[in-house]
């Protein structure tokens, strides 16, 4: 549902308080409502045959994805029902799931298949004992997690995502996932979890602390939508290939840059320059350090013959330049959360100008606070 109505609103407005970002039970009350919603967890490249499997940690809680030999992926807790060990590890294949500790062995649906036992045993039916499922569902070929079993699905919690993503990167089914050093590559900043979020939702910071994303982009140009559960942003670049940022080929990279925030803690996005995408999840460590973990896209086969030399320089200039810039940022916003000289901030918004304007970061903070009333 859009709600342009938020654009027109003209009184200053104060910002989220500061203690949202620095208390532990705070903290305690989030993390309850992360695991009320989608959880970005992969690919569906990663498991790409049946059997394949990937193990996933949200929040201290281990899980792991299987393609079954049905060609379903589905989600179970990395827990054995039997004594509490842990099932499987890392990434690979398995014909099917063999506990370590008793080798009590299930399906690739989760079903209990076997366990040691002789006619005088007195066991479990096998028909009583299965892995704790969890529902898994896809969003542009990434994968969600959610423990709350009476999450409705992806399309339905985000009606339209997906169909902008396919009109605006209509050749992502065909990307592979990059190897290496990744664009977006993951990160540990000492930050609240949604600094890092509000600073990906406004821009007012970028001319004066992003001056090579600066000369590269177009700013001033940038738009933004606001959705029910989700942000829309477009932001073209001022189409120079010689910028201070990266080298763009203005003939086959992307010149304008699409991004999205699903609500609580995924983003989203198409990158200028070498044809790519990624998705990004922010786990909350403490109330004060954050892990973004991202999964890239890379254009398979490449574009033109200089498309894998301008990815490397923009995954260079990514790493080194502009993530340590936020994260500079963010890190001295945390130190401010902290300061008994702030108490809460101010929101700037501006329905003609999207390029300084605060009202997706003001979006965030609204569907936030209404989600942690009802936790």
């Amino acid at each position: 549902m859009s709600r342009p109505g938020s654009l027109r609103e003209t009184n200053a407005q104060r910002a989220m308080p500061a203690h949202f970002y620095i208390d532990e039970g705070v903290l305690a009350r989030e993390r309850d409502m992360l695991f009320d919603h989608w959880q970005l967890v992969g690919h569906e490249k990663q498991l790409a045959e049946p059997g394949a499997f990937l193990t996933v940690t949200l929040h201290d809680q281990d899980y792991f994805l299987l393609r079954g030999q049905d060609d379903v992926i589905r989600g179970f807790a990395n827990v054995c029902p039997h004594r509490g060990h842990r099932l499987v590890d890392g990434q690979g294949f398995k014909a099917r799931i063999t506990c370590p500790y008793h080798a009590w062995t299930f399906t690739h649906t989760g079903a209990l298949m076997g366990l040691q036992r002789t006619r005088t045993t007195q066991a479990p039916d096998r028909a009583d004992i299965g892995l704790t499922e969890v529902k898994v569902d896809s969003l542009a070929g990434f994968l969600f997690m959610n423990p709350n079993g009476n999450a409705a699905p992806l399309d339905d919690y985000a009606p339209g995502l997906a169909e902008q993503i396919a009109r605006h990167c209509p050749d992502l089914p065909r990307y592979a996932i990059e190897e290496g050093p990744a664009l977006g590559h993951s990160y540990t900043c000492d930050a609240n979890w949604k600094v890092l979020i509000d600073n990906y939702l406004e821009c007012h910071h970028c001319g004066t602390a992003h001056d090579t994303f600066n000369d590269m982009m177009d700013i001033a140009a940038s738009t933004f939508e606001l959705f029910e559960t989700y942000t829309f942003q477009t932001a073209p670049t001022a189409r120079k290939p010689d910028n201070r940022a990266f080298p763009l080929d203005l003939a086959h990279d992307v010149t304008v840059g699409h991004f999205w925030y699903l609500f609580p803690n995924t983003v989203l996005g198409q990158f200028p320059g070498a044809h790519g995408f990624y998705a990004s999840r922010f786990d909350a460590l403490t109330p004060h350090r954050t892990e973004r973990r991202t999964f890239s896209l890379i254009a398979d086969p490449p574009t033109d013959p200089g498309m894998a030399e301008r990815n490397r320089l923009r995954s260079e200039w990514s790493s080194s330049v502009v993530s340590q810039e936020d994260r500079r940022l963010c890190e001295n916003v945390q130190r401010g959360m902290r300061q008994r000289a702030f108490t809460q901030g101010w929101y700037v918004t501006d329905p003609e100008a999207h390029g300084i304007s605060e009202h997706a970061m003001r979006h965030f903070h609204q569907i936030y606070q209404s989600a942690l009333e009802t936790t």
